[in-house]
């Protein structure tokens, strides 16, 4: 049986796998409201702390900082830059949705933050497959977005042995 949410209507099929509690509220809306009870003074102290374990000045990249090009990449750049000073790797899933407006976007980013930037490519065709496979076995043709958009900064990470990702958006937890 398909659950749908009472607030925002997403329903149980959803690629990342939501939750509802017993008055069908889903996990997005409930991790949403949970932002109005943090301490985000405490919450930004919190961060700043585990930050300065990965600040360094021998290595090129403190962090990598996975980005799309939309609004919030603009935001999570700035506090990874300019606030926790930073030096990040940028990098870019390419999901072959892309806008004249997002391709713009992404150039920008390495502009006005003066960053290196990564970005992953598949063959087209390979995507093409994977696309058409995911609409059938689960029902969306977004579901190599999510994951590629997930994968690709973990793999980086790994090769280039750079401990730490700070995502702006949470990869369905």
């Amino acid at each position: 049986m398909v659950k749908e949410c009472k607030r925002c209507l997403y329903t149980s099929e959803h690629p990342l796998g939501i939750t509802f509690n017993e008055n069908d509220i889903c996990s997005g809306c409930l991790i949403h409201e949970e932002k109005d009870s943090i301490d985000w003074n405490d919450r930004w102290r919190e961060l700043e702390l585990l930050v300065s374990k990965y600040r360094t000045s021998e290595a090129k990249y403190d962090c990598i900082v996975p980005v799309s090009g939309a609004k919030d990449s603009f935001f999570i750049l700035d506090l990874v830059v300019n606030k926790l000073k930073l030096k990040p790797l940028v990098v870019s899933y390419n999901k072959y949705f892309n806008t004249p407006v997002g391709i713009a976007n992404l150039a920008r980013l390495r502009v006005a933050f003066d960053v290196d930037f990564h970005q992953k490519n598949v063959d087209p065709r390979v995507v093409k497959k994977i696309t058409r496979k995911s609409l059938y076995a689960h029902g969306n043709p977004y579901w190599h977005c999510l994951a590629g958009e997930s994968v690709f900064p973990v793999q980086t990470a790994v090769m280039m042995k750079i401990p730490l990702i700070i995502w702006g958006a949470h990869q369905g937890l």
